[in-house]
């Protein structure tokens, strides 16, 4: 079996099927594994490029407790919002509400919707939302639902869900922003977890579970195409200056939904639709490092709303603080630039950067002086984003064509790290069904 793809629906597979007798071979075009479950040391600490969280109840959860990875819960006790020139962090929504600079009725508007928002996560949580409610949540954009909002209070809405979950309020669904907008704002405590290593570990953890020699760095995979009168799929690939063509019975690509044409380029008409519903923007981040001695309310800072900004939130895996940043008195933020999307050459561009942290350093002038280590990273196609769309193309493309079997988020009900490892499992239990003898 060759998987095309060294990413979490990559290596998740090879793990689920790790013990099932196959020959497995994963072809990863770049240098390192994990795609973007990316981590990075900055000052002493684990920093997530990527995929930021662990989520509760999920794929995720289940690999990190049995790998024995080390998590601390998310614990946020604040919102903040940067507008206008003024940034306030509080741990009510009234109060953020009542110091930013707007209006008495921009104000009335916010509060409104966040209070309804509130309302619909807690019943979704709850378990108390209708069946016919999650179908309109999950048919609704979220761009329907805030058309009617003040100008700058939609701002503020938009740049928080962009923040959130990555994606414009356009292509996202209104059940998708409960959980990537909502719970921050309900400081849910019960729903992610961090890496004390970083999103990294669980695919370098996963990797030491296979055979040597299971993953082949460097290989692009330039086509795909199924060997008809041997029953096989050649492989066609490049990397480490020669050409080479395998074979293998199973073949599972485990690349975003955009790169799946270029590896395959004879795929039904059925199956080339559904990749096209799908939305997989880029985003950029930028991760930080600062000194917060004599700063101690930065320790419970969470999720900065930063509207106006090239980056959309500021968030701090870990409120409060690990032991080891809390005894070093240090402070580790995100910067994700959702709405800014792929800015190619971001991370080796210095001036770019610099832009950035002018950027930050508005939102948090008494930075300014304390950055112990920045690391910028972009990506072409961060996640899948649950839209409309790619929810109602999902069982064609979760759909093997053959023995050529499809997994990432883009296939997942849900997105992200979570969804491809669930994934991951889904095409390992559809490859493991086709290896019983029949009859």
């Amino acid at each position: 079996m060759i998987i095309v793809g060294g990413g979490a629906a990559g290596l998740g597979t090879a793990y689920f099927l790790r013990d099932s007798g196959l020959d497995v071979l994963i072809l990863e075009s770049g240098h390192d594994i994990g795609g973007r479950s990316h981590t990075v040391q900055l000052a002493g600490t684990s920093a997530n490029s990527g995929a930021m969280f662990v989520y509760k109840g999920t794929k995720s959860e289940e690999l990190v407790n049995e790998l024995g990875i080390q998590t601390v819960p998310f614990l946020p006790e604040t919102y903040g919002i940067h507008v206008n020139g003024r940034t306030v962090v509080a741990e009510t929504n009234e109060d953020v509400v009542a110091g930013l600079n707007l209006t008495e009725t921009e104000k009335t508007e916010l509060i409104k919707f966040i209070d309804t928002s509130l309302s619909e996560y807690q019943d979704y949580v709850d378990d108390r939302t209708s069946a016919g409610e999650l179908d309109r949540l999950s048919g609704e954009t979220v761009a329907e639902r805030i058309a009617g909002l003040q100008p700058a209070v939609r701002d503020i809405v938009a740049t928080a869900i962009r923040g959130g979950a990555v994606g414009d309020p356009a292509n996202l669904s209104a059940k998708y922003a409960l959980r990537y907008f909502a719970s921050y704002l309900a400081r849910e405590k019960n729903n992610r977890l961090f890496a004390l290593d970083g999103m990294q570990a669980i695919p370098r953890a996963i990797l030491e579970r296979l055979p040597e020699h299971t993953v082949r760095y460097n290989t692009q995979v330039t086509d795909v195409a199924l060997l008809e009168e041997e029953g096989v799929y050649e492989v066609s690939v490049t990397g480490e200056d020669r050409e080479e063509k395998l074979t293998a019975r199973h073949v599972v690509l485990a690349v975003p939904a955009p790169v799946v044409p270029d590896v395959v380029r004879n795929l039904p008409g059925w199956k080339t639709s559904a990749l096209n519903r799908v939305a997989s923007p880029g985003s950029t981040t930028l991760n930080i490092v600062a000194d917060i001695e004599g700063l101690p309310e930065f320790k419970d800072w969470a999720f900065i709303v930063t509207v106006g900004m090239p980056f959309d939130a500021i968030i701090n895996p870990v409120p409060g603080g690990t032991e080891y940043t809390s005894h070093a008195n240090i402070l580790q933020l995100t910067c994700y630039g959702n709405s800014s999307g792929y800015l190619p050459g971001f991370g080796d561009d210095e001036d770019r950067i610099g832009e950035w942290m002018e950027d930050v350093f508005t939102v948090a002038p008494q930075l300014r002086g304390r950055i112990l280590g920045v690391h910028a990273q972009t990506w072409q196609h961060c996640f899948a984003l649950l839209s409309p769309e790619r929810a109602g193309a999902l069982p064609e493309l979760q759909r093997s064509v053959g023995s050529l079997h499809f997994a990432g988020d883009y296939t997942s009900e849900t997105a992200g790290t979570h969804g491809a490892y669930t994934e991951a499992e889904r095409v390992a239990s559809l490859i493991r069904a086709s290896l019983k003898p029949t009859g």
